[in-house]
C-alpha cells in the first residue's frame, strides 16, 4: 500500500504540482487549503506524511501545527514544512518534531528527496 501524504497549502498552482509530482511516484495524496481544512482531514484519514506551508489565510502553518501536536493521536506524523520563510516560528521550534524545512522555491527532487528522507523510502 502506498504512502499518504497531506499537503496544507493555499497556493493551487503549489497544490497541484506537489499532487502531481507525489502521484507520479505513487503517493496517496490528500490536500488542504489552510490549517483548518488541514484539521478537517486529519479527523477523516491519517497520513504518513504532512507537507505544510506557514503563511496561510483562516489558519496559518504554525497554529495548525501547534494544534498537530497537541493531539497524541498525531504526535507522530512527521511534518515538512515547505516555505518561503527562512526563519522557523519560535512556537514550531518549541515544540520541535520538524522533519525538515524547505524554502520557496525549490526544484521538485529536493522535494521527493525530503520525502523519501521523512518516511524512510
Amino acid at each position: 500500500m502506498s504512502k499518504k501524504i497531506l499537503i496544507v497549502e493555499d497556493d493551487s498552482d503549489f497544490q497541484d504540482i506537489y499532487s502531481l509530482f507525489l502521484r507520479g511516484e505513487s503517493y496517496q495524496v490528500l490536500t488542504a487549503g489552510n490549517g483548518q481544512e488541514g484539521l478537517e482531514a486529519l479527523e477523516k484519514e491519517t497520513p504518513d506524511l504532512i507537507i505544510l506551508d506557514l503563511i496561510m489565510p483562516v489558519m496559518d502553518g504554525e497554529t495548525f501545527y501547534v494544534r498537530l501536536r497537541e493531539q497524541s493521536k498525531w504526535k507522530s506524523i512527521p511534518v515538512l514544512i515547505a516555505s518561503v520563510n527562512d526563519k522557523m516560528p519560535a512556537r514550531i521550534t518549541e515544540l520541535g518534531g520538524i522533519a525538515g524545512n524547505l524554502r520557496k522555491p525549490f526544484h521538485i527532487d529536493t522535494l521527493l528527496g525530503k520525502i523519501h528522507e521523512c518516511l524512510k523510502v
